[in-house]
């Protein structure tokens, strides 16, 4: 069994048309699943692949019937949420893709149970850090987690990363992005 568009072999230069011809001289057949279409748009890993990359999580989410998640472990961060009031799980992924930088409402799972959450992915620009994290904000919840491994289920993008020009700033919208998470993964 093949996809519509299977190839193989070096520059992929083996088609379906081949590998049926493969298939009567060695003994075998070949099936081939037509293309998947929804709303008349063929569905491929690469076109959810390219939604995830843009941060287009629930268009990704409707072509694949449930939410994109990624895995990873909780790891020791900078402490920056905790110091303003919003202690984040900083996670080590285990996945390839990421989605885009920004915020996101998200289901955590750790140890099997679930927690509703904000996760925000990129730089920490307000504070002039460079490297990209995924740090997760658990709503409602006071506990140490780390070394702890997470699944994250990414519901809707809230919004792009944005430098804030002071802490006080800051910590206001990231009261609002909890908020506006809480409610949309209360409907």
């Amino acid at each position: 069994w093949v996809g519509h568009d299977f190839s193989f072999g070096r520059g992929r230069s083996g088609t379906v048309e081949y590998l049926k011809e493969l298939g009567e001289e060695l003994g075998f057949r070949v099936h081939v699943m037509p293309a998947y279409k929804k709303g008349g748009r063929i569905i491929s890993s690469s076109l959810i692949r390219e939604l995830v990359k843009r941060g287009e999580v629930g268009k990704a989410a409707s072509l694949l019937g449930k939410n994109y998640r990624i895995k990873g472990r909780v790891v020791k961060g900078a402490s920056i949420g905790r110091e303003i009031g919003f202690p984040t799980a900083n996670l080590k992924v285990t996945s390839e893709l990421v989605p885009k930088n920004g915020v996101y409402a998200v289901y955590a799972t750790v140890e099997g149970v679930r927690h509703a959450a904000a996760l925000n992915i990129g730089t920490a620009p307000t504070f002039g850090v460079r490297e990209s994290t995924i740090e997760v904000h658990l709503l409602d919840f006071n506990g140490d987690i780390y070394g702890r491994k997470m699944e994250v289920s990414f519901v809707r993008r809230l919004r792009d990363e944005k430098t804030f020009g002071s802490k006080a700033a800051l910590v206001s919208r990231i009261r609002k992005d909890a908020e506006r998470a809480r409610k949309i993964l209360e409907d």
